[in-house]
């Protein structure tokens, strides 16, 4: 590593050395890896933090789409339609002056309802008066057709010259509507053109079908446990958006001769699979172009191929660099690139390291898999081996300092001693609890661990993956490259889907 390099990389401080907006771009890794194990992977936690971008944001065109499932079903109880039409006026004051805006309102079609003649709106006092008051009138009469309020959303963003486009999705319904496979195909046409978050409010939405939306709209799904908390949640999800500034910010990878990019996960704020979204221009090149950044940070799991022969013991050598392109017309600088080193030993001790940010989204990543694991079988109506996994889920969450995690998990399963993951499951179990557990399943908690050196005594021996002969940890539950499981009961791997189908500390949903 250039020590030059990290030293005017990370010497000025929050905002840079100049106090102004700045991205950041860090490696966290062990690069010990042994001699002896012959061609193997290299594992890294690439950080890219955005910050100082709050002047930027009030200067970026935005374009904001309200979706707003006026299906029938949102008449009862009568407090969901109620609560959508508060949000939804909520939602719009706070669009900042100058945003293009528009509610849609979502049955078995799509209708703008505002602005009266289609298309988009200019926020300003007067155009934002006038769409709450058509807020406050929002009907519920139809059915659920998700795949055309995507399209129409589509199609709005696209008629304005906006660098930023989100949309927000409400509903409390399932997906009838469409014909079959439509939107899956409406989810690809959108994924290049906006971000989408979505809320599933009441007990009849699918937080499978919900995530699958936020996952490919690069957005995050959650859960309104209170009709009364709507409107507290669209003012987060569209205050977020307004304080985006980055339309995009390309990661690039680069390896040297003989080695290749294994896959790239993201790990926070959610759990990922990019490596299928990336381009390989070349052999040794694989980069991706994120969704919209405001003050945030993102943390990203690369796995480096990595082969010793004709390698120097015991010196760092460069496995690949990492780099970052800001899209957009913009004057943010780009950091300088970071390598990703290895270092071939025979010093077991350096070698059996495990970098503390990698072991806190491994563990993550089995909180995911426990979660889901756990679904299945109560669903399966195996009681007790969903309260055994959501027993692991708890201790995972507690251990992981996941607040949020155990909040959720606290509806399905009185927790005992959360150290411990001793919990009894509670009955009955409210549709509404089961899908705020899944639908955040794949979110992650912060690393808020000390940057630590590794143990002072071995560590357990390394396990190796029945399926595919990949190592991981002795701790590890589920392979990180084929999602087998390691540790855990026969026949649970199958579990994965739910869980984000990517495996490892990847996943799916959000803020990609």
């Amino acid at each position: 590593m250039n020590e030059d390099r990290r030293r005017r990389q990370h010497g000025p401080g929050p905002e840079g050395a100049d106090g102004g907006p700045a991205l950041t771009l860090r490696v966290h890794q062990n690069k010990y890896l042994p001699a002896s194990a012959g061609r193997t992977e290299m594992h890294a936690i690439v950080s890219v933090r955005a910050h100082g971008l709050g002047p930027a944001a009030a200067r970026t065109a935005t374009s904001e789409v309200i979706v707003i499932d006026c299906s029938m079903s949102m008449s009862w109880p009568p407090t969901k339609i109620a609560a959508a039409r508060r949000a939804t006026a909520t939602a719009v004051g706070i669009l900042r002056d100058g945003t293009r805006f528009a509610i849609v309102e979502g049955t078995e079609q799509a209708q703008v309802v505002y602005p009266f003649t289609g298309g988009m709106a200019v926020a300003g006092p007067d155009t934002k008066a006038a769409a709450a008051r058509v807020a406050a009138r929002l009907p519920a009469v139809g059915g659920t057709a998700m795949g055309s309020w995507l399209d129409l959303a589509r199609r709005l963003h696209l008629r304005q010259p906006a660098s930023i486009r989100h949309t927000l999705l409400l509903t409390d319904g399932r997906n009838e509507h469409d014909p079959p496979g439509y939107l899956d195909q409406v989810l690809d046409a959108c994924a290049p053109h906006f971000t989408c978050d979505a809320r599933g409010i009441g007990d009849g939405w699918d937080a499978t079908e919900l995530k699958r939306i936020a996952h490919r709209l690069h957005g995050r799904a959650d859960a309104v446990l209170k009709d009364s908390a709507l409107a507290a949640e669209f003012e987060e999800m569209v205050s977020a958006s307004m304080a985006k500034a980055l339309a995009g910010v390309r990661i690039r990878i680069r390896t040297r001769a003989g080695s290749r990019v294994g896959f790239v996960k993201q790990v926070h704020p959610t759990r990922a699979d990019l490596t299928d979204e990336g381009v390989r221009p070349d052999e040794r090149t694989w980069e991706w172009t994120s969704s919209a950044w405001g003050d945030e940070t993102r943390e990203y799991q690369v796995s480096v191929l990595a082969d010793p022969r004709r390698d120097p013991m015991g010196e760092d050598v460069e496995l690949a660099a990492v780099e970052l392109v800001v899209e957009g017309d913009t004057a943010l600088p780009p950091p300088e690139p970071e390598s990703v080193l290895v270092q071939w030993t025979d010093e077991v001790l350096l070698s059996s390291r495990i970098d503390p940010r990698l072991a806190h989204y491994d563990a993550d990543s089995e909180l995911g898999h426990a979660i889901t694991a756990g679904c299945d079988a109560y669903e399966a109506g195996d009681r007790e081996r969903a309260r055994r996994q959501w027993g692991r889920a708890v201790q995972l969450a507690h251990q992981l300092g996941g607040e949020k995690m155990l909040a959720r998990l606290s509806g399905l399963v009185h927790i005992v001693d959360a150290a411990t993951g001793e919990v009894r499951i509670r009955e009955p179990i409210r549709p509404l609890d089961l899908n705020s557990v899944i639908v955040v399943s794949e979110e992650s908690a912060p690393f808020m661990g000390m940057e630590r050196p590794g143990p002072t005594a071995p560590p357990a021996a390394d396990v190796l993956c029945p399926a595919c002969g990949r190592r991981s940890p002795a701790t590890a539950g589920f392979c990180q490259q084929c999602n087998a499981p390691l540790n855990g009961e026969p026949g649970e791997s199958g579990q994965a889907g739910r869980a984000g189908g990517a495996g490892g500390a990847g996943g799916a949903g959000g803020a990609t």
